[in-house]
């Protein structure tokens, strides 16, 4: 829809989000670990409503996601 946005780790500052851990950069076969951080003023871009991971969908490769406490200033 139009107020639709894609968000990346890089990229234009207004539209990227920030890793605080990221321990799945590495395939070492052990569940990772990787915690993201979204930072907005703008309450249009809320909520978040797809997810769409990358370098994932091997056949040895699984995704979940625990969404965590969220703050509203």
């Amino acid at each position: 829809g139009p107020t639709e946005r894609e968000s990346r780790a890089e990229g234009t500052s207004r539209f990227t989000y920030g890793v605080t851990e990221d321990g799945c950069t590495s395939h070492t076969g052990a569940w990772g670990k990787t915690v993201i951080e979204y930072k907005t003023t703008k309450t249009s871009r809320l909520p978040i409503i797809d997810l769409a991971p990358m370098d994932v969908g091997a056949p040895d490769q699984e995704f979940g996601i625990d969404i965590g406490p969220v703050c509203f200033l």
